[in-house]
């Protein structure tokens, strides 16, 4: 009996150790990015929506493009991150001009150069557009066209000597963790996604 108690209470302790080094690595995992600042649109408002990350370390919100967020780089140099990583173009692909992929371009280079002359000790990251379900395609046609936007994220990281993160590649392996209107993402991606990218860091 004596040693059925002992056992019992060894396995409560390896289990209690092993609770506690889960929370520690997902608090490791946030404090990487203690310095650091998301940029984007609707789609990175779900790391402060979800609270996986705290409201100041985020500046996005619904409809975002990259010309829009160029209004917003004086509230980003105030924060004086050591790191900032844009994803945007969700919504730059759905502007009505006639060549929306053009306008990105443009915006996002001016944005990129922008971050680059005021934080010149900054990190900055580009990460790919994330994919949508095909149900949200055949609602707009016009997501197809997501992967020739990734092309271009990859030539303007290189251009504009930055890095790139293709986000993109780890929604399509978890595509249970979209939300219901195929485009956003449910709060268990949002941790996948930060590991990804402190592996990066």
């Amino acid at each position: 009996m004596k040693k059925i108690m002992i056992s019992f209470m060894i396995g409560i302790l390896v289990t209690g150790m092993t609770a506690c080094v889960d929370i520690n690595d997902e608090k490791d995992v946030t404090a990487d990015f203690k310095n650091s600042v998301f940029v984007g649109d609707s789609i990175t408002e779900g790391f402060a929506v979800n609270e996986i990350l705290p409201q100041e370390w985020v500046i996005a919100g619904a409809g975002a493009t990259a010309g829009f967020t160029y209004d917003d780089v004086d509230a980003l140099v105030e924060k004086n991150p050591d790191n900032v990583f844009i994803m945007l173009g969700s919504d730059d692909l759905l502007m009505p001009v006639d060549d929306p992929k053009e306008l990105f371009r443009k915006d996002l280079t001016k944005l990129i150069n922008k971050i680059k002359g005021d934080l010149p000790n900054c990190k900055i990251y580009i990460q790919s557009i994330t994919p949508v379900t095909q149900e949200a395609i055949k609602q707009e046609p016009r997501y197809e066209r997501i992967e020739e936007y990734n092309e271009l994220l990859k030539e303007l990281s290189g251009n504009l000597t930055v890095n790139y993160a293709d986000i993109g590649s780890l929604a399509e392996k978890t595509p249970g963790l979209f939300a219901e209107d195929g485009i956003h993402f449910k709060k268990e991606f949002y941790q996948l996604w930060l590991d990804k990218l402190s592996e990066m860091l």
